[in-house]
């Protein structure tokens, strides 16, 4: 096609050639690289969750979890109230009695109080309200308030 400078008409030259196509060896390398780069990016974020996790000092309880002095707990027939506890993390809660270890998931909380409704003892028993969970088998946490009953 031509056009028209305002003087006179002028034909256009051949069309300009698109860019060469990036040959296949530097396209698989391009691809591995991306690879490679997510692959560190999700290394690092399960590495920076997982030590995140694992949580702060405070003495041991005995059974590989920490004990962190922050929070209380009160047993009233069969209600567990927790204080002072964490209001920026997940909360979870066990009972420790003659028949073992068991616990849930209870969530977060905005106030740092939490009230458990408990079964009727039969024995001693050991309330916790802890941190999430890690390693073998979710079997260490930390301890921010906990209170025995019998």
């Amino acid at each position: 096609m031509s056009y028209w400078t305002g003087t006179h008409w002028v034909a256009d030259g051949p069309a300009a050639k698109p860019p060469p196509r990036p040959s296949r060896t530097r396209h698989i390398l391009g691809a591995l690289a991306e690879g490679a780069l997510l692959s560190l990016l999700v290394v690092g974020l399960v590495s920076g969750t997982a030590f995140a996790a694992k949580g702060g000092g405070g003495k041991g309880n005995g059974n590989g979890n920490v004990t962190v002095p922050s929070g209380g707990c009160v047993v009233d027939g069969t209600v567990v109230v927790g204080t002072g506890l964490p209001t920026d993390q997940v909360l979870n809660f066990f009972v420790t009695d003659a028949s073992g270890t068991h616990g849930w998931v209870l969530g977060f909380t905005d106030t740092g109080t939490w009230s458990v409704s408990v079964g009727p003892r039969t024995g001693p028993t050991t309330y916790e309200f802890a941190s999430k969970t890690w390693g073998p088998d979710g079997s260490h946490y930390d301890v921010f308030a906990s209170c025995s009953a019998s």
